[in-house]
């Protein structure tokens, strides 16, 4: 079960105007019923009316409202990826997107809200069912022009705002709903409208004019800057001549649009090209990206800012801020109206050229200073674009002599696939790029390596290593020494998981020298971080250590960040194998103050289930159990879970884990582990720093530390286990090893102990964590054999 949190849609920029009875109607239909959707032509209201009600009724559901907005979105097959991301559900696993979905919302208690459907509106029923029939206690609110046509949908068509008769008197008029929103809107315009006996039938006029549509009214409340509402009016009557005897729903969609179109001809020729090419950005962008994309031939760069201006001042563009700078969006009909013009004016190919290559050129530059001090920055930047680079990679795939060019893309993205928020996502979209036809040679060979770390990180081992054959060929017929260094150095960690760190650590070497002699600084620092785990988990904590400890240099050299929080992660292990839970704990809590920067679910649900083992070793079952359980919700809300990172971090996992069952028995372990944590990344975040500043590590039992005996980290684990007194079948289950594992272990913690027997080894070990060991005496450096009978126990 994924960590809860409520989900209540974010308060609106502008205060929402009229339709009280409409919402109060709704409102009743979507608590008493699974499904409900609301249709009506593009303008209409319906986004910002199912937002109202998803305000109204989240405190009713135990997990809030949640919304998925298809506005975005080309493909039908990229609608469930969009529900996956926006409930935080899809990442890690080889699942489908509706199945993560499924998944994700199967126990959970809350409204769904799909918003724009009609252009996908096969592949949005299809996701809508899925959620209907696998979560039973979920109600889903769709928005689309037409419905979506399953069984038991109730369909509520969204009116126009309320007209109200001319000849009522003022204040009538002035309280109704659609004349209070253009009073209210062209009052935040700067307008000075207000309603008179002397203009109410102007105004009323104006309002039956533009049928009621909220999107229209508000199209001509920003003319009432400069114009009377009877000019207005009289521009209306000129545009709309044809349309005055229709009011069926084509009708006012037709009015929508020629409202749009004398909007766009109210526009000067340069602002009217700006608006054609901001069509091509999916979900907004930034200043410097409007000049990049937009500003070429008759159009110069330098002039974006204030044609841009000028498109914000007549609500064409949305302007707002976000981490300290400006988003400029358009809506949805604005954006698709740009769309057409854009394409009849024969340059559509051209914007989504100029479009993808901005994005190519961010991902270079990105990965090219990654380890440095803009890290964290950059990483949200791209995260912010991700509707934008999935528009440019799917653009790039749909034409051969472009496909190189979306290889490139997918594998420079390979930082924002790899951190747990979109690794399901970057999976598809490189297998995608991996089936292009025109993809080959080192572009493919780019692909490749990514796919494999994505694949293995996943736990689809077989498929990460089909990518990683085919790579290690790819290198040798391109006699490419940087392509071969990649293919050990994912080879590494594909050894690493599949339980074989000696191994791993030899090709960890190799990689390392070549990326120290190309000055590939960001794969050397990767390769470092897991070559420390490789040795780790050969038995040797002091050699981790030490590759930690020159991780850790080389990044705060750097300024570099990401890196040193899994440095810190790995050295927190190490110290924990060596008994050290003082430092553990301090590495851990290091790694966890970093993600408040990254956010990367990875590494925060390592770092929490080292607080697990931290805390088992330290005698708290109940800090143990909650760790554990936050940590493998935070797995299952990604998709995979600690078994896919090879049976050394799995076997530390399941010993905390027997330990403090052990402790606290099935029930309260149950009940403890289940307890709720924090879903949002900051607050899980704080809570676990909490948690493990609240540890008392002085109750704990560390590893042995005997002068003069080096136990490994597998076998400090072992010693722990005997000093509590657990046999060697019980040994065996808790570290997940056969039982003839165990007692070789054993046996060798014996000998390096100097002792014959296990009560002997116990009484050492328990000396050793009480502070009153001693070395070993000169009659015990060549003990004698233990006997099979105390080591086969």
């Amino acid at each position: 079960m994924a960590p809860l949190t409520k989900q209540v849609p974010r308060p609106a920029l502008t205060p929402f105007v009229g339709r009280e009875a409409l919402l109060d109607q709704i409102e009743i239909v979507v608590r008493t019923h699974r499904l409900v959707t609301l249709v009506g032509p593009g303008g209409i209201g319906k986004t910002r009316l199912s937002l109202e009600l998803g305000r109204r009724v989240a405190d009713s559901f135990a997990d809030g409202v949640a919304f998925v907005a298809l506005d975005s979105v080309r493909e039908p097959e990229d609608v469930p990826w969009r529900a996956a991301a926006a409930i935080q559900a899809s990442d890690q696993s080889t699942r489908p997107a509706t199945e993560h979905v499924v998944r994700h919302l199967a126990d959970k208690t809350m409204v769904l809200i799909v918003d724009n459907c009609e252009h996908v509106l096969d592949a949005a029923a299809e996701l809508v069912l899925a959620v209907l029939d696998g979560c039973p206690n979920v109600h889903v609110l769709a928005t689309s022009l037409g419905p979506l046509g399953l069984s038991h949908e109730r369909v509520r068509t969204v009116p126009p705002l309320e007209i109200p008769d001319p000849d009522a008197d003022v204040e009538e008029i002035a309280s109704s709903d659609a004349v209070g929103l253009l009073v209210q809107r062209a009052a935040q315009t700067g307008a000075r409208l207000s309603v008179t006996r002397e203009n109410r039938a102007e105004i009323v006029e104006l309002c039956r004019h533009l049928d009621g549509m909220p999107l229209a009214i508000e199209l001509a409340a920003v003319r009432l800057r400069s114009l009377s509402v009877g000019d207005v009016l009289a521009r209306l009557d000129e545009r709309f001549s044809l349309l005055r005897g229709g009011r069926d729903a084509v009708g006012r969609h037709q009015t929508l649009t020629a409202l749009v179109d004398w909007s766009f001809d109210l526009c000067t020729p340069d602002e009217q090209r700006l608006w054609r090419r901001l069509s091509v950005f999916m979900d907004g962008c930034d200043l410097a990206a409007a000049e990049a994309v937009c500003g070429f031939g008759d159009l110069d760069p330098r002039f974006v800012v204030d044609l841009l201006d000028n498109l914000v001042a007549k609500s064409i563009v949305q302007a707002e801020p976000l981490a300290g700078s400006m988003r400029y969006r358009m809506l949805v009909t604005i954006r698709e109206y740009g769309t057409r013009v854009a394409q009849q004016a024969g340059e559509w190919d051209d914007l989504h050229r100029r479009h993808r290559d901005l994005f190519l050129q961010r991902a270079r530059d990105m990965v090219r200073h990654w380890p440095g001090p803009r890290q964290a920055r950059s990483m949200r930047a791209m995260r912010t674009e991700r509707a934008n680079i999935v528009a440019a990679l799917e653009w790039s795939l749909s034409l051969p002599d472009e496909q190189p060019r979306a290889a490139e893309l997918a594998a420079l993205l390979r930082y924002q696939w790899v951190t747990g928020r979109y690794l399901s996502d970057g999976r598809y979209r490189l297998e995608r790029v991996l089936a292009a036809p025109n993809v080959v040679g080192s572009e493919r060979g780019e692909a490749l390596w990514v796919a494999s770390w994505v694949a293995l990180i996943q736990g689809d081992h077989d498929a990460g290593d089909a990518h990683l054959a085919e790579l290690r060929a790819l290198a040798e017929a391109l006699d490419d020494p940087l392509l071969r260094a990649r293919a050990n150095h994912w080879g590494a960690l594909s050894l690493l998981f599949h339980g074989h760190p000696a191994e791993a650590a030899a090709r960890y070497e190799a990689a390392i020298a070549t990326f120290r002699a190309v000055g590939d600084v960001a794969d050397w620092q990767i390769a470092l971080f897991q070559l420390g785990l490789s040795r780790l988990y050969s038995g040797d904590a002091d050699a981790a250590l030490a590759s930690q400890a020159e991780l850790i240099a080389l990044s705060e050299a750097n300024g570099e960040t990401w890196c040193k929080a899994y440095a810190l992660w790995v050295r927190g292990l190490a110290l924990y194998h060596q008994g050290d839970l003082t430092g553990a704990r301090a590495s851990a809590t290091a790694a966890l103050v970093i993600q408040d920067d990254f956010h990367d679910g990875v590494c925060i649900a390592h770092t929490l289930l080292l607080l697990s083992c931290v805390a088992a070793a330290a005698g708290d079952h109940v800090r143990t159990a909650r760790f554990q359980g936050a940590a493998d919700a935070l797995w299952c809300s990604i998709g995979t879970s600690i078994e896919a990172f090879g049976p050394g971090m799995a076997g530390d996992a399941a010993a905390a884990r027997a330990a403090a069952r052990r402790g606290l028995g099935d029930e309260e372990w149950g009940r403890l582990y289940h307890f709720v944590t924090p879903r949002d990344p900051a607050e899980l975040l704080e809570w676990a720093r909490a948690e493990a500043a609240a540890l008392a590590l002085t109750a704990g039992r560390a590893a042995p530390r005997l002068p003069g005996v080096r136990l490994t980290g597998r076998e400090s684990e072992v010693a722990r286990l005997l000093a509590r007194g657990l046999t060697n079948k019980d040994i065996a289950a808790a570290l997940t090893i056969s039982i003839r594992t165990a007692e070789g272990h054993v046996e060798s913690v014996l000998k390096k102990l100097g002792a014959t027997s296990r009560s002997q080894a116990a009484a050492i070990i328990v000396a050793a964590q009480e502070g009153d060991a001693r070395p070993p005496s000169a009659n015990q450096t060549h003990p004698k054999p233990p006997s099979a009978s105390s080591t086969r126990r």
